[in-house]
């Protein structure tokens, strides 16, 4: 059975799925409404021309649309890729990016003014769906389901293949906090571009013939209190929430409302990049009055590789901590765990393995580990993904001859749970943007002498728990450092933290740089004192004036990096790693500190801070 099988079983389903769209609108449509917008889509997508195997790139604004058009492409064996919109150059220019990657890809968009742009590849929503109902094609478990991108600065987009059958697992994977005998109630805010929230929050309704509200990212950014509301109103049972989206609901401020009952969610999974126990602990507290119990929100790791789902903490059990000595950490080590104390290093567990998967820890040379010892983990099930995309044979799948995916993530087993120490190499995550240290490291170096050595590594306050970039160097000048973060800030608008001298650099035993060592060593508070590390995220304040200095100083609070790494035609999301969530912090911020009502729609067109600054100043 594979995810086509699944929601033809829906064509006569009376269970609803609601819709809560960007600017407000609420709707709500029965499965089987659903099923028949679809068959329509479908008949439009067949009137164009489009068969079994076409691929479908969505530029659509409406929740709506993006779930009616998926289903429809998914009925006739079409291979759909949900990307967020592109509304500037720089994200036409990323869409662009995407589309080359592609063989005669087509555009299905609701937005007015693109037809200028694809008008050769291109079809409008509103007009598939006046079609006729279309011919379902019947389509295999391996056939391609959907195309899942995940985005990085250092290379081309990568589109994850993944099969109708991988969907399939996804939502039965997912589906393993489900109770015996209960209809689940599932609400999201989550983005459908995301993995998360299409897998985790869509597709397991579907796999279950739940009830679901599906909520605009941009309505819950505008304001975070409306998730608690809505999670009443629908009485959810199960919703989800990425890490930055409980961080954010915290610094807006969680109001409490007693018409707000939360006692009907019983697991709220958290993702994101690294799960901070101490923002997780201050939502349970400050949403207890409210109805939340205490462990309702769930720990839980997955790539859009693997499908989404990999880990999770199990209903009924706290989330887990596990505590160790910083010093002696290496790949292929067995990590020396013990009780909390100044000198050792956490990290939270994501908890057991889903079923559908395989995963195993393995050293560099390709050795299983046993638990307890700290490798790279290694994922195989029915849940991954087939291979990335590729026009050509004899591309590299990403998938190696054994069906295992390396992650590229550090992490171990302990007492059967699975934990995630890390990133490890050259790609290090910030902002959910992917950069080489490499690139980095060489425009540092472009500022210094010849034979200067500079090592950007990622490492965690031990306080906060909060990620940050730190340079290491053997130099014996202070300045090297400074100049160095100066560079990389220019360049790349990322936070450079801090600075090291070091007397040695550190290496492995083939030879290599060992950046794990560094990272360790600095969050087991080796480099505390300032003669050893340099303040380097204010090593300039902004050169602007007037407007231009305060729209720099805004974006810097919202996007919590230095004013001196903000230029004119700096970008808000992709030069300075934004998101459409901190856009919707910096209008809340713009509207309450101007007094005037900005149109979201309208300041989107506007993302350079040259270009935010004339706009706020012509309303």
């Amino acid at each position: 059975m594979n995810i086509q099988d699944s929601f033809i079983k829906l064509k006569t389903s009376d269970v609803t799925i609601t819709y809560l769209e960007a600017d407000g609108q609420e709707f709500t449509q029965t499965y089987a409404t659903l099923f028949e917008n679809a068959m329509k889509v479908l008949g439009g997508y067949q009137s164009a021309g489009l068969k079994k195997g076409s691929l479908l790139v969505f530029q659509l604004k409406s929740i709506q649309a993006q779930i009616t058009c998926f289903w429809a492409g998914i009925l006739g064996g079409m291979v759909p890729a949900i990307l967020p919109l592109a509304q500037d150059e720089k994200s036409r220019a990323y869409l662009q990016s995407v589309l080359n990657t592609l063989e005669d890809p087509i555009i299905i968009s609701d937005l007015e003014g693109v037809t200028t742009l694809f008008e050769n590849n291109l079809l409008m929503y509103r007009a598939l769906t006046e079609s006729s109902p279309g011919i379902i094609v019947s389509v295999s478990d391996t056939d391609p389901g959907m195309i899942q991108f995940t985005s990085g600065t250092s290379s081309d987009p990568k589109g994850a293949v993944l099969t109708t059958r991988n969907l399939q697992e996804g939502g039965i994977a997912s589906s393993i906090i489900v109770r015996d005998n209960v209809q689940e109630r599932y609400l999201s805010w989550l983005p459908l571009s995301h993995c998360f929230g299409f897998v985790g929050y869509h597709l397991v309704p579907i796999v279950n013939n739940f009830p679901q509200y599906l909520m605009s990212p941009l309505q819950f950014v505008k304001n975070p209190n409306r998730w608690l509301e809505k999670l009443s109103q629908f009485s959810a049972t199960v919703t989800g929430a990425a890490l930055f989206g409980i961080e954010l609901l915290l610094k807006v401020g969680i109001k409490q409302n007693r018409a707000v009952n939360l006692d009907t969610v019983y697991i709220c999974f958290c993702g994101g990049e690294d799960v901070n126990p101490l923002s997780l602990t201050a939502f349970e507290d400050q949403t207890a009055p409210m109805g939340w119990a205490r462990d309702t929100l769930k720990p839980a790791y997955g790539l859009s590789e693997t499908t989404m789902g990999v880990a999770y903490t199990p209903y009924g059990s706290p989330f887990r901590m596990d505590y160790f000595l910083g010093s002696g950490i290496a790949i292929g080590e067995k990590l020396l765990f013990c009780d909390p104390d100044d000198d050792t290093i956490g990290r939270m567990s994501v908890g057991v393995l889903d079923e559908c998967n395989e995963v195993v820890i393995k050293d560099l040379n390709g050795n299983v580990l046993d638990p307890e010892y700290l490798g790279l983990i290694h994922i195989r099930g029915t849940n991954v993904m087939q291979g990335y995309y590729s026009k050509t044979k004899n591309t590299p799948t990403g998938v190696d001859e054994d069906g295992f995916f390396n992650t590229g993530d550090l992490g171990f087993f302990r007492n059967g749970w699975l934990n995630i120490f890390g990133r490890y190499k050259d790609i290090i995550i910030v902002n959910g943007e992917n950069y080489l240290v490499s690139d980095l490291e060489k425009t540092g170096k472009q500022a210094l002498p010849e034979n200067t050595n500079l090592i950007v590594v990622q490492g965690k306050n031990r306080n906060t728990q909060d990620n940050c970039l730190i340079l290491f160097s053997d130099s014996k000048n202070p300045e090297t450092l400074t100049l160095a973060g100066q560079s990389i800030s220019a360049i790349w608008q990322l936070p450079i933290k801090w600075g090291v001298m070091i007397d040695e650099i550190p290496r492995t035993t083939s030879g290599k740089i060992n950046r794990l060592a560094l990272a360790v060593a600095w969050e087991n508070g080796d480099y505390d004192h300032y003669d050893l590390a340099i303040p380097l995220s204010n090593v300039s304040e902004s050169t602007l004036d007037g407007p231009y200095n305060e729209m720099a100083n805004c974006w810097a609070d919202v996007l919590k990096i230095s004013p001196a790494m903000i230029g004119l035609d700096s970008h808000f999301i992709f030069d300075l790693g934004g998101d459409s969530l901190g856009l919707i912090d910096l209008i809340n911020q713009l509207e309450q500190t101007s007094g005037i009502k900005i149109n979201t729609n309208q300041f989107r067109n506007y993302l350079t801070l040259t270009e935010m600054t004339n706009y706020i100043l012509s309303l």
